[in-house]
């Protein structure tokens, strides 16, 4: 059999398994077992909508260090994201964009997290999972225990209380925000929300003192701050007993915490006793040797966050920048904790301040406008190439069809994320391709006019069209690539498949036009007919 009629019967094969897997066939009612199914195409936020997360960045803290600079907060924004992106990506969360942004000498990190709109119980368990894992921020410390409570220690916890109430005062945040930032800088520190406030500080409050409460108020626990929105009662209370433990300090005054911090991992005692290993800098060996060697036959308390892991006793002096937490564990718990440190610590708070769900009406609306725009474009094209070119250009058109099957089922493998920019691009694509034809339509044409029959004609065009052919999309190849290396973020997505799409385009030229172009000039006689000159 003919070479060329079994690669003809191998596209139309072909063409209908990609035509089967492309078409997202559930939509019309026809229901594929399960094992048949293939994947649904990935929208980005533009086409699906997202909602935005916006965190402050409260760099108080990082401000009164002394080797604070403009360039130390710029790496803390970028150690920041990294940490944010890797907590979005823990949860499989895909496609996520994490931005940083300045308003008013503040600095903020945006978050937007697709939404699916047809689920909308997914939607809200991923963003209340991603909202859990973002601001929560961990902290590695240090403690000894405290030796006696003195009336500066008082003082301390009543100066955070007002600390509290002043800034709610004069912030333009919700108050969730300072509920947040209080609960993760301060110990012994409670924050929430209540239908009723008496139930959860029973003996310290009762209703009628209740209705006295404006603002700040002072019992013999502790102090409240408290906030009445309609039914709901939010708020902070900050224990006036402050912690047992202490910061444990050297004779500088230098804290231990996870400023030193570079790594943890896990390691194996003589009896194979899964344990967790922190390593630190240079710096922090010095610290640790001094406390040691104070605290000998007392205890050093390691905290993460809030959370006392151990309490080991100090036997001697350590001397290695290293750290060991010991305790009961299976190597998975101990693997998850070193997980949890390398992943969760970060290098200054952050808190939501605002958070907003955006569709994707407008951005559908372009697209739509967009496709109708192409549709009436290549129509009228289509008229007139035909008109011109007769029964080749349709068997160019089939070609132009598969290449779009093609590209759209290397979209659904590879999973590469469909945005407006990146549409774009395929129809870019596509009339790169035409003209592609158009250029062998042209030579095929000028050798007929030299005499040639209608099948050597059609091929000596590969020949004398392709330098032409391969020049045009080179350039426009390297274009692509330059320009999603060094381009902004916005349209990375339509140089990327601008590039995926020559190469495609290539193929499909090359490959399907010329044989089906082959296969009409064998059976037809009439050059008129064929490609109509």
């Amino acid at each position: 059999m003919n070479k060329l009629v079994l690669r003809l019967g191998f596209i139309i094969l072909a063409g209908i398994l990609l035509l089967w897997y492309v078409l997202p066939l559930e939509k019309y009612g026809i229901n594929l077992p399960e094992q048949f199914k293939s994947q649904d195409y990935k929208l980005g936020l533009d086409l699906q909508g997202w909602v935005e997360l916006d965190y402050k960045v409260d760099l108080e803290e990082v401000k009164k260090e002394a080797d604070y600079s403009p360039q130390r907060e710029k790496q803390i924004l970028e150690w920041l994201k990294s940490i944010i992106d890797k907590r979005i990506q823990k949860l499989q969360i895909n496609d996520s964009i994490i931005t940083t942004a300045n308003y008013a000498w503040e600095q903020h990190i945006i978050v937007q997290i697709p939404l699916k709109w047809k689920n909308p119980e997914e939607d809200k368990l991923n963003i209340s999972r991603a909202k859990e894992a973002i601001w929560k921020v961990t902290k590695i410390l240090f403690k000894e225990r405290r030796i006696s409570i003195i009336q500066a220690d008082l003082d301390e916890r009543k100066e955070i209380a007002t600390k509290a109430f002043d800034e709610l005062k004069k912030s333009k945040y919700d108050f969730s925000v300072t509920q947040a930032k209080f609960k993760d800088t301060y110990a012994d520190t409670l924050i929430g929300s209540t239908n009723k406030i008496s139930d959860i500080f029973t003996g310290s409050i009762n209703e009628a003192q209740l209705s006295e409460v404006t603002d700040l108020a002072s019992w013999e626990e502790g102090f409240l701050i408290l906030k009445i929105e309609n039914e709901e009662q939010k708020y902070i209370f900050v224990n006036k007993k402050p912690s047992e433990w202490i910061a444990a300090k050297d004779s500088q005054w230098r804290i231990l915490n996870d400023r030193y911090f570079v790594k943890s991992s896990v390691q194996y005692n003589q009896a194979f006793q899964a344990m967790v290993e922190l390593t630190f800098n240079d710096d922090w060996s010095d610290i640790f040797w001094e406390l040691t060697k104070r605290l000998v036959n007392q205890q050093m308390a390691i905290f993460v966050g809030w959370d006392l892991l151990t309490a080991p006793n100090i036997n001697e002096p350590i001397l290695s920048g290293k750290a060991v937490i010991t305790g009961d564990y299976t190597p998975a718990e101990a693997n998850a904790l070193v997980n949890d440190i390398n992943t969760w610590v970060v290098p200054a708070p952050i808190y939501l301040t605002s958070e907003k769900s955006i569709d994707s009406k407008l951005w559908a609306s372009s697209l739509n406008k967009l496709i109708f725009a192409w549709l009436t474009g290549f129509l009228l094209i289509f008229i007139f190439l035909i008109y011109n070119y007769r029964i080749a250009w349709l068997m160019a058109s089939i070609s132009l069809i598969i290449y779009v099957l093609i590209i759209l089922s290397i979209v659904k493998i590879l999973g590469i994320t469909l945005t407006l920019a990146s549409i774009a691009g395929l129809i870019l694509s596509i009339w790169m391709a035409i003209d592609a034809n158009i250029l062998i339509f042209e030579r095929i044409q000028d050798e007929l006019k030299s005499g040639e029959k209608i099948g050597n004609a059609s091929k000596t065009w590969f020949k004398k069209s392709w330098s032409a052919i391969w020049d045009s999309n080179v350039t426009w190849l390297i274009v692509a690539i330059i320009l999603f290396i060094f381009g902004i973020n916005l349209i990375k997505g339509f140089w990327l498949m601008l590039a995926i799409w020559i190469i495609v385009s290539l193929f499909s030229v090359m490959w399907i036009s010329r044989i089906l172009v082959f296969v009409l000039a064998e059976k037809i006689k009439d050059k008129k007919f064929f490609i109509g000159k």
